[in-house]
């Protein structure tokens, strides 16, 4: 089954209950006509309105039913049962039916709309009851609320450019940021993989995340050394050379993520120890 935004069904229930409120005022107006010559026209526009309630009760009931599920109602006197939301939107049933139907009804769609105002807009709320409801946050949300979380050196390089829409140059400057970081941290001057090797190589490199004792140790040094000299090589160079190429919000995001993870890593690391490999 569907499911839909918490704001839009709310939305719904909204306009759901104005026509119902409209539809009960016509509804007792034309109680009072009896024979009038104006009562066939308020009948028509009577049948007209529930055409409209019936039909939207029909996509609207389940989710009615998740935030109320009890909508029997009995009469004092005869015992006689019958659902609110069929009456109140029908025009089938007698006046002791159908008046305390509306009155229910619109009652309980105004407690509805308050539940509904107490969820996240974009939470998803499936057509069957008996499925939870989902956190609704976009993707685009939760991209620019994780933006400040970023590494500091990242966030200052790429973060308003991403907020601004410039997404293959917040991915070019991210990529430029993490061997900036690198030089910073280690002195060296060269860039790119050149700079990786220098900094990470098991000989000669300058920071290591280990002793490098063992070749545990030494496959963690070799592949992150690696892995950073292909980042220089398959997304900031690409990128510095196709000047205006469009990245999507997403994939810029996870290359900016990448981008932050590198410094962190090279944060973690020290200065190698004498007479390490």
């Amino acid at each position: 089954m569907s499911s839909m935004k918490a704001g839009d069904l709310l939305s719904r229930i909204d306009e759901f209950r104005d026509r119902l409120v409209e539809h009960k005022k016509l509804w007792m107006q034309s109680r009072e006509m009896g024979g009038k010559s104006q009562y066939a026209n308020a009948r028509a526009v009577l049948e007209e309105q529930s055409g409209w309630l019936t039909r939207n009760l029909g996509s609207l009931r389940s989710y009615i039913v998740r935030f109320d599920g009890e909508w029997m109602m009995v009469h004092p006197g005869t015992g006689v049962r019958w659902d609110a939301l069929a009456s109140a939107t029908g025009l089938r049933d007698d006046a002791i039916i159908k008046a305390p139907s509306l009155n229910a009804v619109i009652e309980k769609l105004n407690v509805i709309a308050g539940k509904l105002e107490t969820l996240d807009p974009d939470d998803r709320v499936p057509a069957n009851p008996t499925e939870p409801m989902r956190a609704g946050q976009t993707a685009d949300r939760l991209m620019l609320g994780y933006l400040p979380h970023l590494h500091p050196f990242i966030a200052a390089a790429a973060g308003k450019l991403y907020v601004d829409g410039h997404f293959a140059q917040a991915v070019e400057e991210s990529a430029k940021a993490v061997f900036g970081y690198v030089r910073n941290v280690t002195g060296l001057t060269q860039d790119g993989a050149a700079l990786a090797q220098l900094a990470f190589s098991l000989r000669g490199g300058q920071l290591a995340f280990s002793d490098l004792g063992d070749e545990t140790k030494r496959n963690e040094q070799l592949g992150f050394m690696e892995m950073l000299a292909a980042f220089a090589k398959g997304v900031r160079n690409p990128l510095a050379h196709t000047h205006g190429k469009l990245e999507e919000s997403q994939k810029a995001f996870e290359y900016i993520v990448m981008a932050s993870l590198f410094c962190r890593r090279v944060e973690d690391a020290k200065p190698k120890t004498i007479g390490a490999p």
